[in-house]
């Protein structure tokens, strides 16, 4: 998820951005909190609920530009602000639908060469399994004692 919050987030602000600000930032300079203040700044799209919402306070059906702006600050500041790195299912099919419905509409409205919904599902069908998973962890899990005992054999006695 976070993939997807760091790359295809932050083209769709900075492509909504590009025509309003002639001297914008390069793109690779540009993340989700600076293309954020310029958009609030800039003030053409306000959400339903003003800046700076909160999850409950934005509905289904607020479906403006602005409203999607809020909710791409929003899925940023859960995925960056977590205290753990981990989404549980519920919560990341929760994500996945809003930000596919949110891309929906910017491929809509930005007209994207490559279109934003394709990336999302580009992102999500790379998936692995549980047994890969299982080799890396059990990979890591080996680097940690080779390390370990590494460690232990350039380590003099006295």
């Amino acid at each position: 998820m976070g993939m997807i919050a760091l790359n295809i987030l932050a083209d769709v602000l900075y492509d909504l951005l590009k025509p309003d600000k002639p001297h914008l930032r390069p793109r690779c300079d540009c993340d989700i909190t600076y293309l954020y203040s310029e958009h609030r700044n800039l003030n053409k799209h306000i959400p339903s609920n003003s800046w700076g919402g909160q999850w409950q306070r934005i509905q289904t059906t607020d479906i403006a530009i602005g409203d999607d702006i809020e909710r791409i600050r929003l899925t940023r500041n859960e995925l960056q602000h977590s205290r753990i790195f981990h989404l549980d299912d519920k919560r990341f099919n929760e994500l996945r639908n809003i930000l596919s419905d949110l891309l929906k509409r910017f491929d809509q409205h930005n007209k994207p060469t490559r279109l934003y919904t394709d990336h999302l599902n580009e992102i999500l069908a790379k998936t692995i399994s549980a047994e890969e998973v299982k080799s890396i962890k059990n990979e890591i899990l080996g680097m940690a004692i080779e390390v370990e005992i590494e460690h232990q054999i350039n380590v003099s006695t006295q």
